[in-house]
């Protein structure tokens, strides 16, 4: 660690944007926050969940590579509800990627989206969207969040807390340097760092230096590719 290192004074994660609050506990969900590191952001910032299915929600946004910013609970939208009425709806996340596009997004129960008729009024509020607001509307369920997917944006999520810039530049080196196919547990054993090499081959396959599939779960023996043996 550097002197300018010793001299930097530790600042607190940043607090949620989101415009509405909640009760810190509850019998029927799990409440919380994840601390991310957004690109348009200068230091880690809380980002809100007010059950498990918006927790992993944000997971696989955080684990994106294109998400530029997310916000949760932002403002609220005004609509016409099926009675003429005019209501208002809170988005549980809006998600800015690095080509400027905005999507709102609406996190909802598989069986309460289709006792509440929630598609229809999604309809409704898409139709009322400010473009300003956002390009798209999506809705996702416990249906849309394949388990192996939110698996591995959870170890990505974890990973990222504990950086080990050694560990990433080493396992980084041995990556550049394969021309065949290769198990994770290779390079796990020939980098001789254990745990401290799966956790930055994670954090590389996320970053793009290496491929896997991500469809299934990342373990000790997920295969990976070389960049020449890219499709």
């Amino acid at each position: 660690m550097s002197d300018d290192d010793d001299k930097t004074p530790w600042q607190p994660p940043q607090r949620s944007t989101g415009t509405r609050s909640f009760p810190a506990r509850s019998k029927s969900s799990s409440r919380g926050f994840l601390l991310a590191h957004l690109p348009a952001e200068a230091r880690p910032r809380q980002i809100i969940y007010e059950s498990n299915l918006e927790r992993q929600t944000a997971l696989l946004l955080l684990a994106r590579n294109d998400l530029w910013n997310l916000w949760d609970q932002p403002p609220k939208i005004a609509f016409t509800d099926k009675w003429g009425r005019t209501a208002h709806h809170v988005f549980d996340y809006l998600a800015e990627f690095n080509d400027g596009r905005r999507v709102a997004i609406a996190v909802k129960p598989q069986a309460r989206t289709e006792r509440i008729g929630f598609r229809d009024t999604l309809a409704r509020i898409r139709t009322n969207l400010p473009p300003r607001f956002a390009d798209e509307v999506v809705l996702v369920t416990e249906k849309t969040l394949p388990a192996a997917v939110v698996h591995n944006a959870e170890l990505l999520q974890m990973f990222r807390a504990c950086p080990d810039p050694e560990a990433d530049r080493i396992v980084g080196d041995m990556l550049a340097a394969q021309k065949q196919p290769f198990r994770i547990a290779d390079v796990v054993a020939d980098s001789r760092l254990g745990g401290r090499a799966f956790r930055a081959l994670v954090r590389a396959i996320h970053a793009g230096l290496t491929r896997a599939d991500l469809d299934s779960r990342i373990t000790s023996a997920t295969v990976l590719l070389p960049p020449e043996d890219w499709p």
